[in-house]
């Protein structure tokens, strides 16, 4: 996950993974390996790797990773999470200016790392990604769709476990396609009494006709669209939309 956090991100990565419990990463990786070539694919580049997640389960199929995050904290929970994996790389990297002394058989970016971008930086990411592929190669990644954040994320929630506590309010921009996100967090300690974290984070809106544009002018061919980390085709109530590109 690619974080603009406007306070320190040390303690937001460490219930990071608590607060993506729900998302099926096995399913997602599945979903990976089932397109790419897994005769030929040997080395995977992974933007925005998070806590490692993806990372782990692709190293267990032997894959060669090289995995990269902006923030330095989230990599220090990849690094405990997958110890000394042999085939894993971690780099501390930004999205949108990136090089690597190497070539890559396929590449991925999950958790809405391309939402953390505007337009003109989704379009050097794919420039770049495209610039590290090696010929037949696939580029797969998501992101949360129009309709997710105009249906679902102007509002606040609530969550409440008895050991985390937290208020998510969003705001909508219409006027730039933003949404402004503030979480505070109340987490209980040892000693029984709640450490308050906040927050703060921005999301851009893209359209998928928008992304494939993108993609298209990277030079990427046979851009398919699905809904989420499954074989069906994108549909316009989808909330989060899953790419699938070749780099011919």
């Amino acid at each position: 996950m690619l974080n603009k956090s406007y306070k320190s991100y040390t303690e937001f990565s460490e219930i990071y993974d608590l607060l993506m419990d729900d998302v099926d990463y096995n399913k997602w990786t599945s979903f990976i390996v089932n397109k790419i070539n897994k005769t030929e694919t040997k080395k995977i580049l992974e933007a925005a790797c998070g806590t490692g997640s993806i990372t782990r389960l692709l190293a267990a199929e032997n894959y060669r990773v090289t995995a990269f995050d902006l923030s330095q904290d989230m990599l220090m929970r990849a690094y405990e999470k997958l110890g000394r994996s042999p085939g894993v790389k971690l780099l501390n990297l930004d999205m949108t200016d990136f090089k690597i002394d190497d070539r890559f058989d396929a590449a991925i970016c999950c958790c809405d790392g391309i939402n953390y971008l505007d337009g003109n930086q989704v379009s050097k990411f794919f420039n770049s990604v495209y610039n590290h592929l090696n010929n037949n190669s696939k580029f797969i990644f998501d992101m949360s769709t129009e309709y997710k954040f105009k249906s679902m994320f102007n509002d606040t929630y609530v969550y409440d476990d008895g050991e985390i506590f937290y208020v998510w309010e969003n705001e909508m921009d219409e006027s730039d396609n933003t949404v402004n996100m503030e979480i505070n967090f109340f987490v209980r300690d040892a000693s029984d009494k709640y450490v308050r974290i906040n927050e703060v984070q921005t999301q851009y809106i893209h359209s998928s006709e928008m992304v494939i544009k993108l993609l298209s002018e990277a030079g990427f061919k046979d851009i398919e669209a699905y809904d989420d980390y499954s074989d069906r085709k994108l549909i316009e109530k989808s909330l989060r939309a899953v790419f699938c590109a070749t780099k011919k």
